[in-house]
């Protein structure tokens, strides 16, 4: 099944192949993580999260239309789970940026080439990056979050959120000014 797309192994589901779920879940469990785990900065929330993304796929695999890319909509079925948790929390999460998407694998030993004075930078830029990425209002956060760290494009992200093309841009354009402001100290001109 590895040579399939997902969107062929999506119609497979549809007809009734239940291993084909088993690989979807394999495709987009750590990418689906990262990404509700980016919006609500919580480990036990964000597998809930999941799950009920996956729970989601399974229950309403028949309304699943090959006009939009599998991705798309996976995503857009776990950006409206975020976005409805994040109404009954109201609270604005953090977002973490060092969460890898491989969590398995062993955390890389600092280099001790590299002068500590370089390292202590490094960390103090990544966390000015969180909390920049943290005081984003959501609508910009979950933008920059779906282009820059997940790689979306602009077609998807509308999509996946439900606006015009015209919106994603101006708030992936306003979210990148913003973080420029904040992060002005680490960043030249």
């Amino acid at each position: 099944m590895k040579e399939l797309s997902d969107e062929e192994v999506m119609l497979r589901l549809q007809a009734g192949d239940m291993e084909c779920y088993d690989v979807l879940v394999a495709r987009f469990k750590d990418r689906l993580y990262a990404f509700i785990m980016r919006m609500v900065r919580n480990g036990q929330t964000a597998e809930d999260l999941l799950q009920e993304t996956f729970m989601r796929l399974y229950v309403h695999r028949m309304s699943y239309r090959t006009i939009a890319r599998f991705s798309t909509w996976i995503y857009t079925i776990a950006a409206n789970l975020v976005r409805s948790h994040m109404r009954k929390q109201n609270r604005m999460p953090l977002t973490d940026l060092e969460n890898d998407r491989d969590e398995d694998k062993p955390r890389e030993l600092p280099d001790r080439k590299r002068p500590v004075d370089e390292e202590v930078a490094g960390k103090m830029t990544v966390e000015a990056v969180r909390e920049a990425m943290a005081n984003l209002p959501d609508e910009f956060r979950e933008v920059i979050i779906l282009r820059e760290i997940e790689e979306l494009s602009y077609e998807e992200i509308v999509q996946v959120l439900g606006v015009p093309l015209g919106t994603v841009k101006s708030r992936v354009n306003r979210a990148r000014g913003r973080l420029k402001e904040m992060l002005r100290d680490y960043v030249g001109d």
